[in-house]
């Protein structure tokens, strides 16, 4: 069913100046704007309120996305060594004993320790790789004294208590970063 009518429309009555050819006439359909029908409105609602439903219940059912988390490694950590000769040197973390540059004895990690009576105390470390790889203390010395399995307390070697592992300062890895730096 066509809903158009027919207008007429002609030009302005003004005396041919510059028209070579007298004015034509042309027919102009204007067209009214149709609106939808309710059903088809409906239609549509639902098929978008379905389509919504649809993507809620597939986003629901999805399994939560899995982020990689960086492991760390011993040889990522910049750790403080020292030679049985004395001599102090940093350099990244690893398992075996690293030979000091300066006189190429063996260098061990040393952590640092605190007694409630004494203050501070340097050990040093020995690392083995666990079942799954990864490193572990496996053994700790007390002032070149003998090797003790890490499981073990560390006793204090003037009073003999045990002692704490001793807080890290976080100002410390800043510090080192701005050194590195330049």
């Amino acid at each position: 069913m066509d809903r158009s009518h027919t207008a007429r429309l002609t030009p302005p009555d003004d005396p041919p100046v510059d028209r070579p050819h007298p004015a034509r006439r042309h027919t102009v359909r204007i067209v009214r704007r149709r609106i939808p029908s309710r059903a088809a409105l409906l239609s549509l609602l639902t098929a978008m309120a379905a389509a919504a439903v649809a993507f809620a219940a597939w986003r629901w059912w999805q399994p939560a996305p899995t982020v990689a988390v960086y492991q760390r490694t011993l040889s990522d950590v910049e750790m403080s060594w020292r030679c049985e000769a004395g001599h102090s040197f940093t350099a990244s973390g690893q398992v075996a004993d690293r030979p000091c540059a300066m006189c190429d004895q063996p260098a061990y990690p040393v952590i640092g320790y605190e007694c409630k009576q004494h203050g501070p105390v340097e050990v040093a470390v020995r690392f083995t790789s666990g079942p799954d790889g990864a490193p572990r203390m496996s053994q700790l010395r007390v002032n070149h004294g003998a090797w003790f399995p890490a499981s073990d307390p560390v006793r204090c070697p003037q009073c003999g208590a045990p002692m704490v592992p001793k807080p890290a300062d976080p100002l410390d890895a800043l510090n080192r970063s701005k050194k590195k730096g330049g």
